[in-house]
């Protein structure tokens, strides 16, 4: 596939007001990115630190010219449910605290993994079997 078919298969996506479909090139390397702009203040990430609320682009996914169709638009569908799934991530609160956010620093989780104690199973968990 050339990357002119590939630019007119992106083209013809489209997702909420103010989200947009980036294609660039790293090391002629075809990339899609989500961008969402001040273009639409409805679909503007808050940070779910401070409320502000601001523009950002989401991670690259790279291309390959010996995809299909099905695989470019899956992978444009793909960077959309990742970004909303960070979203979700990230405003999801438990007694007030972002338990699941995306930008918890893994090194902080070590110690709570580490206890016995931050486990919490049913007796049949394993066997599902009930009383």
């Amino acid at each position: 596939m050339t990357h002119e078919e590939m630019a007119e298969i992106l083209e013809a996506i489209t997702y909420k007001p103010g989200w947009h479909i980036l294609v660039g090139f790293q090391h002629d390397q075809p990339y899609v990115q989500l961008h969402v702009t001040e273009e639409s203040d409805a679909t503007l990430d808050s940070c779910s630190r401070d409320g502000k609320r601001t523009p950002w682009r989401g991670s690259k996914r790279f291309l390959s010219t010996h995809m299909c169709r099905q695989e470019i638009v899956g992978a444009v569908f793909g960077l959309i449910q990742d970004a909303e799934s960070h979203e979700m991530r990230e405003w999801f609160r438990y007694r007030g605290a972002s338990i699941y956010n995306p930008h918890l620093d893994p090194d902080a989780l070590v110690p709570v993994a580490r206890r016995k104690s931050s486990f919490v199973l049913r007796e049949n968990a394993m066997t599902m079997e009930e009383a």
